[in-house]
């Protein structure tokens, strides 16, 4: 009898085991000593979450975003491919299929357009018991530091009891992750969003034709609009440049004087969009041996420097009823796609010696690694405040879009400046800063092009360098402790491990599985093979969110939202146009370098300089109080307002009554030490050293 009953309950374990491994799309959770090409760890006393029960879990994830929420709160319904009907207040399809899929009742008890930090801060007020999980962006630092205080459920301890096998063999294949997401007491409380990581992010898109209407047609009639200068150039005097850069392996390039074109520009007796085009012609001409003056911009030849490049702005911010046929008085040459994206502006500060703004993607990694293995606080630099002043002079000549400084305009200048050609109030804008598959799309312009970046002395050394590459992110979410019981635990555990499954990466990324198409795959670079997007989703992308197929997923079905999962590229070359992969392939044949987390780049000044900073850091509760208590320097309006007030008033001087500019930088540091900078910096270093 005995012996009967312990068979019984083994294969009751047995058939629970399965079931499990079924549910979460993957291989059979491999047995105590058994190997896997992940070389999954050996665990013991193995416990299981029976899918058989269904388990209510509520969820708290907050993104500052009504429409990214996963509750659907579009105005207009959804007609899914199968005829089923999603109106405001539902589930957003895909986690409507998890729900089903996991046997589990989620509800979304989260403020739908709260911001993240928002939350944290409520709900650590009542332990976090109003929910199973929590998540949003931008909040790893608190995720790990509350964690770290008992209130989230150590996940390391789940996997070692074998839950959680798909995320536990991705952290085993992918150390960088594990370590980065690791805190301080050596536990592992979030699980985040991963993008591409390894791949370029975003890069420099320029309308084409622009650039060739101007610099080539040397009988073009210009606009004749009087023109003031600011900018005095960085490549003057002793800095001039005169040298040879490669732009592609094989590919040379050769400046052939030390003469400045700003200088040559800012002499000029009369300055209007003839005489400082020409007079840049004749330069390109004199500097160079192209065929033709625009390939210093276009193509694999390109090997403009920062100042050539704002020369061409100022060609362009002069020419405007050229360039637009009359349509338009006034173009911007450079601009952000939001408000909320500024921050994109001070990346171009790589350009005038290497000087960095962020140490990885995220707008609040305002640390570098230092030669000597210490992060530095970026923004307060003398470095930084100068590059402000330079952003200062491009903007008194106007070659900055002004709508971009002011937060509370929330609109898409992407889609304004590009999207609005043929409009009877077209407005015109030159480059951004921006991803390659949606600013190359030929439903938004199809004169938009990518470009190398510009050549420059980056960690000492002439290079081509993109600062922004695809890392993981300081998004994320976690399992409350208090919130939940043990059986809400594991199947919390079991929906946050589906998003790591084969199935659960292909939704998550692709949308519903219904609308993939099953019979082939998209064949990317490299031959390399991917889930290929059915017809629905791209005619509903175009239908409900004008074309734009990763605000479709995010905000329609719920896909591609930013909780704990690894994003695939595949997604991404499925909707690039043409001319977005010609960009793509412009930039892997060029020798143009970007940060990574193995921290590999041309031998410089700083051995560092190349090493992507941790998406957050461990803080133990100390430091945690000593930077709420001390310092007042965490990512806020208030501070990049502080910043921008630089660029919109110092040069001109037309600040508003009680506008708070720095005019120098002993104002400009001592505005930041007086929120704690150097508390603040000493307490980051600290965290670091210990992560690492």
């Amino acid at each position: 009898m005995k012996t009967s009953r312990i068979v019984l309950i083994t294969l009751l374990l047995l058939v629970i085991s399965l079931s499990s491994a079924f549910a979460a799309g993957t291989k059979e959770i491999p047995q105590e000593g058994a190997t896997t090409p992940e070389a999954t760890p050996k665990v013991a006393n193995v416990v299981m979450d029976d899918l058989s029960e269904n388990v209510p879990l509520k969820f708290n994830l907050a993104f500052g975003n009504n429409s990214r929420t996963m509750t659907y709160n579009q105005s207009s319904p959804l007609t899914l491919s199968n005829g089923d009907v999603v109106t405001a207040g539902m589930l957003k399809p895909v986690w409507s299929y998890i729900s089903e899929k996991t046997n589990s009742t989620f509800s979304d008890v989260a403020i739908q357009d709260a911001k993240a930090t928002d939350m944290i801060k409520t709900e650590s007020t009542s332990n976090f018991s109003g929910a199973n999980i929590f998540g949003g962006n931008s909040i790893a630092t608190d995720l790990m530091g509350y964690g770290a205080q008992g209130k989230f459920v150590a996940l390391n301890e789940l996997m070692e009891q074998g839950l959680m096998p798909n995320f536990n063999n991705y952290l085993t294949a992918n150390p960088d992750v594990k370590k980065s997401i690791t805190a301080y007491d050596g536990n592992i409380y979030q699980v985040p969003y991963i993008a591409e990581v390894g791949e370029f992010a975003r890069t420099m898109v320029i309308r084409e034709t622009w650039v060739k209407d101007l610099l080539e047609d040397a009988n073009a009639s210009f606009d004749t609009n009087n023109f003031k200068t600011y900018y005095e150039g960085f490549y003057v005097g002793s800095n001039a440049r005169q040298n040879t850069v490669t732009p592609k392996e094989g590919v040379s390039v050769t400046k052939k004087t030390n003469q400045s074109i700003i200088e040559i520009q800012n002499k000029l007796t009369v300055k209007n969009g003839k005489t400082l085009t020409k007079a840049f012609i004749k330069y390109i001409n004199d500097n160079y041996d192209y065929t033709n003056p625009s390939q210093l911009f276009l193509g694999e030849k390109a090997a403009y420097d920062v100042d050539e490049m704002i020369a061409l702005f100022r060609c362009i911010k002069a020419n405007p009823k050229y360039l637009t046929n009359g349509k338009a008085d006034t173009v911007w040459p450079l601009y952000t796609r939001k408000s909320s994206y500024r921050e994109d502006l001070l990346r171009y500060a790589t350009y005038f010696d290497g000087v960095m703004a962020h140490g990885s993607d995220s707008y609040e990694s305002r640390w570098i690694i230092d030669k000597d293995g210490q992060i530095q606080y970026t923004y307060a630099n003398e470095d930084m405040y100068n590059f402000l002043t330079v952003l200062g002079d491009l903007n008194a000549e106007g070659l900055l879009y002004s709508d971009c400084f002011d937060l509370s305009n929330k609109s898409n200048f992407r889609s304004v400046l590009w999207g609005t050609d043929d409009s009877s109030t077209a407005s015109f804008g030159f480059m951004t800063y921006d991803w390659i598959a949606s600013s190359t799309a030929d439903s938004l312009n199809s004169d938009t092009v990518v470009i190398l970046p510009p050549v420059a002395k980056v960690n000492g050394v002439w290079q081509y360098y993109i600062s922004n590459s695809r890392v993981i992110k300081n998004d994320g979410w976690v399992i409350s402790k208090s919130g939940s019981t043990d059986k809400e635990i594991r199947r919390a555990s079991t929906v946050m491990d589906y998003f790591f499954s084969e199935e659960g990466q292909v939704l998550q990324n692709y949308g519903l599985l219904s609308d993939i198409d099953q019979s082939e795959k998209y064949i990317g670079p490299a031959g390399k093979e991917w889930p290929l997007f059915g017809g629905w989703t791209l005619e509903a992308a175009n239908k409900y969110a004008s074309g734009d197929l990763s605000t479709f997923l995010r905000d329609w079905e719920g896909a591609l939202m930013p909780v704990g999962y690894p994003k695939q590229i595949g997604f991404e070359y499925q909707y690039t146009s043409e001319r977005g992969f010609d960009g793509w392939a412009l930039l892997k044949a060029s020798t143009t370098n970007f940060p990574t987390y193995a921290g590999t780049g041309l031998k410089g000044d700083n051995p560092n300089y190349y090493k992507l900073i941790p998406p957050a850091y461990s803080l133990t509760p100390r430091q945690s109080e000593t930077i709420d208590e001390s310092t007042s320097l965490t990512s806020g309006d208030d501070l990049t307002e502080y910043m921008f007030n630089v660029i919109r008033y110092a040069t001109m001087g037309n600040a508003p009554s009680g506008t708070e500019v720095a005019t120098s930088y002993s104002d400009y540091i001592n505005y930041f030490k007086t929120r704690g900078l150097d508390i603040y910096v000493s307490t980051y270093q600290n965290a670091y050293q210990n992560m690492k």
